[in-house]
């Protein structure tokens, strides 16, 4: 069984297996995650992106918890991320100042979340 520490280690961590390697990301360097055909890439606050053979929907189940919320059909951000949104451009600014779409329905539901 693995210790309290080992635990709280894999949870503020994502594992990823690929093809090559095992990759083990901190969950406060990922920016954001985005849908690419049946790809997922997973973007990193140094710009670092990794690119995972499965689809967005995949991932999404295991996000949510980590603090990952979809704010358009094809990305989630990491809400330790997120800084603002922007109506005029319809972009969500996270703090490295990179614009990633959103959906208004999608942030509506955040909204929501905020307010419960």
């Amino acid at each position: 069984m693995p210790s309290n520490k080992a635990t709280q280690l894999l949870s503020e961590c994502l594992v990823l297996n690929t093809a090559e390697q095992v990759m083990i990301l901190p969950v406060k360097e990922i920016l954001y995650v985005k849908a690419n055909s049946s790809y997922t890439v997973f973007v990193e606050v140094s710009g670092q992106s990794w690119s995972m053979s499965e689809p967005l929907s995949f991932f999404q189940e295991k996000l949510g918890p980590l603090g990952f919320f979809r704010i358009h059909s094809s990305y989630m951000v990491n809400l330790q991320h997120l800084r603002r949104l922007d109506k005029t451009t319809g972009l969500a600014y996270l703090t490295n100042e990179r614009g990633v779409p959103y959906n208004k329905d999608h942030v509506k539901k955040l909204i929501q979340l905020s307010e419960e």
